[in-house]
């Protein structure tokens, strides 16, 4: 590859990451600007170089000579050739370009103010090869990102904060019926995440999850569409097993569990070593056993803020119930449902004059942007005015505050 196109692929790739040049020779022990120069393409970089920024920049050498990963096409253009005749759904298609301009925009005033958006890191696993493999690579991915974001076993109530806090702009949208989510990726932009706001809240917040599954491990792909036509794909899976182990950890719902006394081993045993006899005392003992209701179930899932469905199969995962077990729970949602409207857990469906609300997360962070660059004087009066038109905000009060 020429070295400056290289150069300028590592330059992109080192603001995604947050990192300084400076920060970067020193990580890598390079003497002073050796690096400016090899994204100036002045100075050829060895392949151990090479592989050593691909690891800082969270990514594979690969990418680096990946032609899609770095290419500014529209995003709106890749969506349409992923998901043929969304074009035609004029309320969707509008609802897209709309956040994505808004995003471009929000890309811009950072910037303007000197933010650099850090990227999420990514998980490099090797592309699943069957199910088990595509669960095991979600779940363990999972365990980990909840350690690394430093949420332990708690539920997590607020994902988009957590996907802003990542470098990834969100926001729910209307879509159609049979699309979830969507996943873009643009050398401009970063990532972005839009997800089906038509959808019950719990459905929203795993189809969040499942998109930021595709930011951690798919970071490669331009676009994921995530539909009823690809559900048997193997990252799709992949991605369900990461945000059901995500937004269901294994430890919390063992905690959940325990709180109500069910779901345990109808016998314990106990070893004790008696020094006096150098041998070991067994004891075994027997405990009623009540199984889980659809009560429980609809608890533990308002508990963690998602649905009951998702929650009867996680804990069918994880061998807390049987299939048999599972499959009767499933049949008595309708039970659940009345204990659910007590716990007022699920929230009216928005309707599309509602848009501004779904948007409301993307829309307060710019506006935020637009505050800050205009005190600094890094924009006008005239930009603040079409930026404020664009976040349908009255922008007259706020040059009057300002």
């Amino acid at each position: 590859m020429d070295q400056q196109i290289l150069g300028k692929r590592l330059q992109k790739a080192r603001e995604e990451a947050g990192l300084t040049q400076d920060a970067v020779e020193r990580s890598l022990g390079l003497p002073k600007k050796s690096y400016t120069k090899i994204e100036a393409g002045l100075r050829e970089v060895s392949t151990l170089e090479l592989s050593r920024l691909a690891v800082l920049f969270h990514m594979s050498v690969a990418d680096f000579f990946d032609e899609a990963l770095f290419s500014d096409e529209s995003p709106l253009l890749v969506l349409h050739r992923r998901a043929p005749g969304l074009e035609k759904n004029v309320a969707s298609n509008e609802q897209v370009a709309r956040c994505l301009q808004l995003c471009k925009e929000g890309a811009q005033l950072e910037q303007l103010l000197g933010i650099r958006r850090h990227a999420p890191i990514r998980y490099l696993f090797t592309t699943p090869k069957n199910s088990s493999e595509a669960i095991e690579q979600g779940e363990r991915a999972a365990q980990e990102e909840r350690r690394r974001l430093g949420v332990g076993n708690f539920p997590i109530y607020d994902i988009v904060e957590i996907l802003h806090s990542q470098g990834i702009w969100a926001a729910g949208i209307h879509l159609p019926n049979d699309i979830s989510g969507l996943f873009l990726h643009q050398a401009s932009l970063g990532m972005a995440i839009f997800i089906n706001a038509t959808h019950a809240r719990p459905r929203q917040r795993f189809s969040y999850v499942h998109e930021y599954a595709h930011a951690l491990f798919d970071q490669k792909q331009r676009c994921v569409v995530s539909d009823t036509t690809n559900i048997m794909d193997l990252v799709e899976k992949r991605a369900n097993a990461f945000a059901a182990a995500f937004l269901l950890p294994r430890d919390g719902i063992m905690e959940a569990i325990q709180k109500t006394g069910k779901g345990l081993s109808s016998r314990s045993s106990a070893a004790v070593y008696d020094v006096a006899t150098d041998t070991v005392i067994e004891a075994e003992s027997r405990q009623l056993v009540h199984k889980l209701t659809p009560q429980n179930v609809i608890s533990i899932a308002h508990h963690f803020g998602v649905s009951y469905q998702a929650t009867v199969y996680r804990l069918q995962s994880l061998k807390y119930i049987s299939q048999d077990e599972s499959e009767k729970l499933l049949k008595q949602e309708n039970i659940a449902k009345e204990h659910v409207q007590f716990l007022q857990h699920y929230e009216p469906r928005i309707k599309m004059e509602e848009e501004p609300f779904l948007q409301r997360e993307l829309i307060l962070y710019i506006y935020q942007l637009v505050v800050e660059a205009y005190s600094q004087e890094k924009i006008s009066r005239g930009r603040v005015l079409e930026l404020c038109k664009q976040l349908s905000l009255p922008a007259s009060k706020l040059l009057e505050n300002m």
